[in-house]
C-alpha cells in the first residue's frame, strides 16, 4: 500500500514546512536562548573588569580597603556587591634579589594604604554568575551543579 502525500492542485506538498519547522525550532530555540545566556554572562564579567579597575585606581593613590570596597560596589550597577568576593594585596620589589616579594594582605596605616611607592597592588574580584537555563548551557559553559559559573577579574597597578 503507499502512502500518499496531499498536494495542491499546482504540486506544492501541504504540510511540509510544518514538518520542517518542528525539526528545526529545537535548534534556533537553543541558539537564541544561548546568545542570551552568554550576553549576560559577558555583561557581568565586564562589571566586574570595571569595578576592579576602577578599585585599583583608587588604591594606587592611597585609597583605604574601606574606599575600595565602595568603589567597586559603585561600579556594579546589576551584581549585588554582598556576593562579590574580594581581595586586596600588594607587594614590594625586592632590590637584593631583584624579583618581586610575596603577596601581602593591603591594609592601612591610619589615612591611606600601606603599600609603598613602587609597590604592585592587586585588586582580585570573583562571583557566581547563576545561568537562565542551567540544564540547556550548563555544561557548555562549565557550570557546577547548582547552575553557577564563577566569574573573576583582576587589576594591577604600581603605587604612585
Amino acid at each position: 500500500m503507499r502512502t500518499r502525500i496531499a498536494t495542491t492542485n499546482d504540486g506544492v506538498r501541504k504540510g511540509a514546512a510544518t514538518v520542517e519547522l518542528a525539526m528545526v525550532l529545537p535548534l534556533l530555540l537553543f541558539m537564541l536562548f544561548s546568545i542570551i545566556e552568554v550576553g549576560y554572562l559577558v555583561k557581568n564579567r565586564m562589571e566586574l573588569g570595571q569595578a576592579a579597575r576602577e578599585a585599583s585606581r583608587a588604591a594606587i593613590v592611597g585609597a583605604v580597603p574601606a574606599t575600595l570596597t565602595e568603589r567597586i560596589g559603585e561600579n556594579l550597577p546589576s551584581i549585588n556587591i554582598a556576593d562579590v568576593q574580594t581581595t586586596y594585596d600588594f607587594r614590594h620589589w625586592d632590590t637584593d634579589t631583584g624579583a618581586w616579594g610575596n603577596w601581602q594582605v593591603l591594609g592601612t596605616d591610619g589615612i591611606k594604604n600601606n603599600a609603598r611607592q613602587g609597590d604592585q597592588i592587586r585588586i582580585r574580584l570573583s562571583c557566581g554568575h547563576t545561568l537562565m537555563i542551567p540544564g540547556l548551557t550548563g555544561s557548555v559553559l562549565g557550570a557546577d551543579e547548582n547552575g553557577q559559573v564563577t566569574l573573576e577579574a583582576a587589576a594591577m597597578l604600581m603605587r604612585e
